[in-house]
């Protein structure tokens, strides 16, 4: 099944929350305190995602047949601050897809860019790890929220 790749466009924000939503409460919310799901619901809400796409669109959708199945979110042009994709489209090169996408994009805007970054998920570690980062520390917990972090040479 071929995916498509494509900058968000307003209007799109509902709907990536809802995906967000919905992978969030099934592979990472058991790892965080009630605080954390609460401070990480704030940072997806659709007018958040919207209001940081106007300073800044930094991110990109994956549709299959207009619904979308997968986003990534780039903070300061080097560090992932959101990727999901839909549990039924897991293991189908979509993160690697959206991934990709998002780094060209940023060294295109940055060609002295050497490095990446991610604050992961303890659920997310092994997708990071297959897209070649590397852990740079321990597992740390802020907000309630549980991470490690991680760096991928470029």
């Amino acid at each position: 099944m071929n995916f498509k790749i494509q900058p968000y466009k307003f209007g799109q924000e509902h709907q990536i929350t809802r995906l967000i939503r919905k992978v969030f409460d099934e592979f990472v919310a058991p790892d965080y305190t009630d605080n954390g799901n609460e401070f990480f619901y704030d940072w997806i809400s659709p007018e958040k995602i919207a209001d940081r796409q106007k300073q800044y669109v930094n991110l990109f959708t994956a549709t299959i047949n207009s619904e979308i199945v997968g986003m990534i979110e780039i903070r300061e042009n080097k560090n992932i601050s959101l990727l999901f994709v839909d549990k039924d489209y897991h293991g189908r090169g979509i993160a690697k897809g959206l991934f990709l996408t998002a780094l060209k994009e940023c060294l295109a805007k940055d060609e002295s860019l050497d490095k990446f970054y991610v604050h992961a998920s303890p659920y997310s570690i092994p997708v990071y790890e297959r897209l070649g980062f590397k852990k740079t520390g321990e597992m740390h917990e802020e907000h309630g929220i549980k991470y490690l972090p991680m760096e991928m040479e470029l």
